[in-house]
C-alpha cells in the first residue's frame, strides 16, 4: 500500500492539532497503514494542497476555502470523546480507499 498523505489543521497549527494529529497517529498506525502526517493551520490548508495535495485532512475548525475534492473529517471527537470511534472508523475507511 502506498504511503497517505494527511494533513491535521486546527486555528493554530499547534495545540489542538497535536492532540488530533497524535490520536490520528495511533489509529491509522494500528490499522497498518502506511501514512506521512504534517499539522498546519486552516489558513494554510488551501496553499497545501495546491501545493501536495493529501489522501485526507483532519481538522478541528470549519475549513474556509475549497481543498479541491480532498476528503475532510472533523477532528473534534478526538478532543470531546464524543463519537470518536466513528470517527476512526470514517479516517481509516477513507484511507483504505
Amino acid at each position: 500500500m502506498e504511503r497517505k498523505r494527511i494533513y491535521v489543521c486546527c486555528g493554530s497549527g499547534i495545540a489542538t492539532s497535536t492532540v488530533i494529529s497524535k490520536k490520528v497517529k495511533e489509529a491509522v498506525e494500528a490499522n497498518k497503514i502506511p501514512y506521512t502526517l504534517e499539522q498546519c493551520t486552516v489558513q494554510q490548508i488551501s496553499s497545501k494542497v495546491a501545493t501536495l495535495k493529501p489522501d485526507l485532512i483532519v481538522s478541528s475548525a470549519q475549513i474556509p476555502t475549497d481543498v479541491k475534492g480532498v476528503p475532510v473529517v472533523m477532528g473534534r471527537a478526538f478532543l470531546t470523546g464524543i463519537k470518536k470511534q466513528e470517527t476512526i472508523d470514517q479516517i481509516i475507511s477513507i484511507l483504505k480507499q
